[in-house]
């Protein structure tokens, strides 16, 4: 399943300080354990000879009381893969148990929640990265769900079973300013697939290494003058899922071999991955707009003849073969070794992406209401699945989804299922369940391939952020800019040096020792 949202690049997903984790952990057992003491044990009436003929009966049971009707304005994405449509299922089935009517708002680009945030009219809920709670929570823009999560039993539950997620999305000192999507982190997998029916017709072998890959490129541009051999659609954010086939994230990140935050950056296998790219652009290997590629001119390119290998979320392999005809057909590719000791794609199998309450809402009890049907069995179930006889049907005890649902995007586009803010919890295994034997196999040969360590930074309180927001902002548009004046020829690659010399110059240790502050936080409550 594709988060296509994620074009807001940050390039990371912040991971959160254990010691408060398992403060909250201990918080939410002892609120539990007082709210189990204080119900009475449910004790079967006694029956037989001594029970006095006129015993009352016993009242019927009543009906629970329908929850008071209430409408949310949920801002969302705006995806060109599934197009927001007013009358998706989710949002009939979401109002029939939880009687909610969501209005959902669609962002118009990463700007859309700061925006939001600036007008004083917010919507009541948000979908968010972590980096926008910690951005946005601490100055009050968000609400602190840790104080309402006795409104929120199950997905106070959730939490308890699932401490590497709470982990994730708690701050240093205990708040929660939004909680996580879980269970579709398998669809976030970004993977190197290839045309392998243009490979068998030139008997092209798929390469092994990025060396390959040039050579290949070349050979392809000379079979189609008119293609761009190598396409991909993130701009500068794509160098994160490229980094681990050279050993490395390019950002800042936990070193897995000394255990110690780093800047990819400065990695000398950066430099290698560089001097690759801008081989295949100024070869005409690689689309001359690729620093503005979006999504709908990435489909052209792979849906025309025009580009044979790409990199993208595992799901678009299927979307895409779909599209194509003629017997035209896409297949996972293993990462090309770049540098380093074997290849690897980044390690992005979880989720980042998740909900944030606004703190001016004026109807809180409908929020949290809707979060916690969201995070509970019934609503994984619903929101995964839909209803027997309206999504699917049981064949030999198990749930087949009905005969026009031919594709897992088949679900998000007409019915709205697992797309951003319709679910909490989500059952992967609906999805896969209408992925073929191609997509399957993707699923399987990306596990083997990813990188030690996911691609997230720890969590800073809001004075250590604070701190070094200015630098962290100036070292990534430095970075930024001048990678892709690399790329594209404008600045020669050897000014390297300099370019090295300039990220030290801004601040690039100070930003190493804020979040190596971060995570020995992390690292000594967890012994």
């Amino acid at each position: 399943m594709l988060k296509q949202r994620k074009k807001r690049k940050s390039g990371a997903a912040a991971s959160t300080a254990l010691a408060s984790v398992m403060l909250l952990a201990t918080l939410l057992a002892a609120c539990s354990e007082k709210e189990n003491d204080a119900k009475a044990p449910n004790e079967p009436a006694a029956s037989g000879a001594n029970e006095p003929a006129n015993t009352p009966a016993e009242p019927a049971a009543q009906e629970p009381a329908a929850p008071e009707p209430a409408t949310l304005r949920l801002l969302t994405d705006l995806s060109q893969a599934w197009p927001v449509k007013e009358d998706w299922a989710v949002w009939k089935w979401i109002k029939e148990k939880t009687n909610i009517t969501i209005k959902q708002e669609t962002q118009t680009g990463p700007e859309s929640l700061a925006l939001a945030v600036a007008s004083g009219d917010m919507p009541d809920l948000m979908s968010v990265f972590p980096p926008d709670a910690q951005k946005y929570g601490p100055q009050g823009a968000f609400l602190d769900l840790s104080k309402h999560l006795d409104k929120m039993p199950h997905l106070k539950a959730f939490l308890e079973a699932r401490p590497d997620v709470a982990q994730r999305m708690t701050s240093p000192g205990g708040e929660m300013y939004h909680v996580l999507n879980d269970g579709m982190g398998a669809g976030n997998q970004t993977v190197f697939f290839y045309r392998d029916d243009i490979f068998a017709k030139n008997s092209l072998e798929v390469p092994k290494t990025w060396e390959e890959m040039y050579e290949t490129a070349k050979q392809l541009k000379k079979l189609y003058p008119d293609s761009y051999p190598f396409v991909f659609r993130h701009g500068i954010n794509t160098l994160k899922y490229f980094g681990p086939s050279f050993g490395f994230y390019p950002e800042f990140y936990e070193d897995p071999a000394t255990g110690k935050i780093k800047h990819g950056a400065a990695d000398p296998g950066f430099k290698t991955l560089v001097e690759y790219l801008h081989k295949f652009y100024a070869e005409g290997l690689t689309p001359p707009d690729w620093l503005s590629m979006d999504y709908k001119a990435w489909t052209q390119f792979i849906t025309t003849d025009k580009s044979f290998m790409t990199i993208q979320f595992i799901g678009q392999i299927e979307i895409m073969n779909a599209q194509l005809t003629d017997g035209a057909h896409l297949k996972f590719m293993a990462p090309p070794l770049g540098s380093g000791s074997q290849p690897y794609i980044p390690n992005t199998n979880f989720e980042e992406y998740g909900f944030a309450v606004s703190s001016t809402t004026k109807n809180l009890d409908a929020a949290l209401r809707y979060l916690d049907f969201l995070y509970s069995d019934e609503g994984k179930e619903l929101l995964s699945w839909g209803k027997e006889g309206e999504t699917y049907t049981m064949v030999d005890g198990k749930r087949q989804f009905l005969p026009q649902f031919k594709e897992p995007n088949d679900l998000r586009k007409e019915l709205g299922m697992f797309t951003t803010g319709a679910y909490g919890l989500a059952d992967f295994e609906a999805s896969k369940s209408l992925s073929n034997e191609n997509e399957q196999y993707a699923y399987t040969e990306a596990a083997k391939y990813q990188f030690p360590v996911i691609n997230a930074l720890p969590p800073l309180t809001g004075e250590e952020k604070s701190a070094i927001a200015n630098t962290e902002e100036q070292i990534r548009k430095y970075y930024e800019t001048a990678v892709a004046k690399f790329i594209m020829g404008e600045t020669p690659l050897t000014e390297w040096d300099a370019f090295l010399a300039e990220l030290q110059k801004l601040g690039s240790q100070k930003l190493i020792d804020a979040y190596q502050i971060g995570l020995d936080r992390v690292k000594g409550a967890a012994k």
